[in-house]
């Protein structure tokens, strides 16, 4: 019986989903939890934060997802339906084929509802030397100084807002719950995810997780480091080099690295602006290095209407580092700003570039497949949904004028396709 529940997720429904049971993302910022980063996410209780996993919303999907039905509209779980509805692969179907993620509830009952989590990933501080066109000041320090400079860019247009009214926060309650909560748990969670703004110049939380993972080792733990991989040099070889030492002495099971980059060129200097590629290639070259006993080295990309047209030479650059190991590739559309997102535009604007991406990455083993077989999920909901707004393609183009106008860009020159 063990061995079943390690080899698969015992929740027998066209719907269930094992994120639901396993997963939790937590924004400390805003004293929210959701079960997943792309779905809806729900107010923490700030005097019981350690129900975070088992708030009454996260019970009622997963009752839900008992009884074969989805979680009710515009929970975010629309997400993969659109996928699985156009006949795709979706990060659900994905999610649910990874052993060892089982709850300790299902052993005994594959009805739980109220479980334990297995799988935690935290956004603790905005700290970033980035701002990316798809996030806000409560994940970025740059954008908040940014927004401190010029206002908030509701101010400025109705059209679009940059700015998402800040909900009230606990913020240094919250952080210390979850240091709490970490060091009471820690060797029961799988997989620990740790996020920014930009994790490797945020000190204070990796200089505290670092302590517990040094006095409570879980020698089956995946720490997982989003990084943009741009901090400064001193930081990120620094904090490498004590994650290793974790790894080689078995405090941790084994370490994920994991690249936030959606394109190459200037295209992506402007979508995540503040980034320079030369120094992400360092890095990512020295991860590529590394014996993979202790290191996996992942890629984390957003699609955008900004970054589908370069995202062939992004996959060019990873299958140039992926000769001699693997180099997992996971993706999403845009979330948070629907003008963003491609299906604003009619899919013959796509539809080559998704032959090309597709075409690049056709393989012959496992990983390989399931990374098309996700990217082509993307191209059939796409080419269910795409359909020109021209709404939100104003919306779109005043956005861009403001960012431009703020940082002296000039997006006409890099995203042509977008005059419509």
């Amino acid at each position: 019986m063990t061995s079943y529940f390690k080899n698969k997720f015992p929740v027998n429904s066209p719907t269930a989903c094992q994120s639901k049971w396993t997963w939790s993302t937590i924004w400390l910022n805003e004293a929210k939890s959701s079960s997943c980063h792309r779905v809806k996410s729900w107010n923490i209780d700030p005097d019981n934060f350690a129900n975070f996993h088992n708030l009454p919303e996260k019970i009622e999907d997963r009752q839900r997802m008992l009884q074969g039905q989805w979680p009710e509209e515009k929970r975010g779980c629309e997400y993969c339906k659109k996928i699985e509805d156009s006949g795709g692969y979706s990060d659900r179907l994905h999610n649910n084929n990874i052993p060892g993620l089982i709850p300790k509830e299902l052993y005994k009952d594959k009805t739980a509802t109220i479980v334990t989590p297995r799988i935690i990933e935290i956004f603790a501080q905005n700290t970033c030397n980035l701002a990316c066109i798809y996030c806000n000041e409560d994940l970025s320090s740059k954008i908040e100084a940014e927004n401190n400079r010029y206002g908030r860019f509701n101010e400025r247009s109705e059209k679009v807002a940059l700015y998402r009214e800040k909900v009230k926060t606990y913020k240094e309650k919250m952080y210390s719950d979850f240091l709490t909560w970490l060091e009471d748990n820690i060797q029961g969670l799988a997989r620990l995810h740790l996020l920014g703004g930009e994790t490797f110049i945020q000190h204070d939380l990796l200089e505290k997780v670092f302590d517990i993972i040094e006095r409570k080792p879980n020698k089956h733990l995946q720490l997982n480091i989003f990084s943009n991989f741009n901090a400064p040099s001193k930081f990120f070889y620094r904090y490498m080099n004590q994650i290793k030492n974790f790894a080689t002495s078995k405090n941790i099971g084994r370490f994920d690295l994991t690249c936030s980059v959606d394109c190459w060129g200037p295209e992506q200097e402007y979508v995540r602006s503040g980034l320079n590629l030369e120094l992400l290639e360092e890095y990512f070259s020295y991860a590529a290095e590394q014996d993979e006993s202790w290191l996996w080295l992942n890629v984390n990309q957003t699609i955008s209407s900004m970054t589908i047209k370069t995202m062939p030479q992004l996959i060019e650059k990873i299958k140039k580092y992926k000769i001699n190991r693997h180099i997992g590739h996971y993706f999403q559309t845009v979330d948070g700003f629907p003008f963003q997102h491609p299906q604003i535009f009619d899919y013959s604007l796509w539809e080559k570039d998704f032959e090309i991406i597709l075409n690049l990455l056709k393989g012959n083993n496992y990983h390989a497949d399931d990374t098309f077989n996700r990217m082509l999920g993307i191209k059939k909901m796409l080419e269910a949904n795409c359909k020109q707004d021209d709404t939100k393609i104003a919306q779109l183009h005043a956005y861009l004028d403001e960012l431009d106008r703020r940082r002296g860009t000039y997006w006409r020159s890099l995203f042509p396709h977008l005059i419509v």
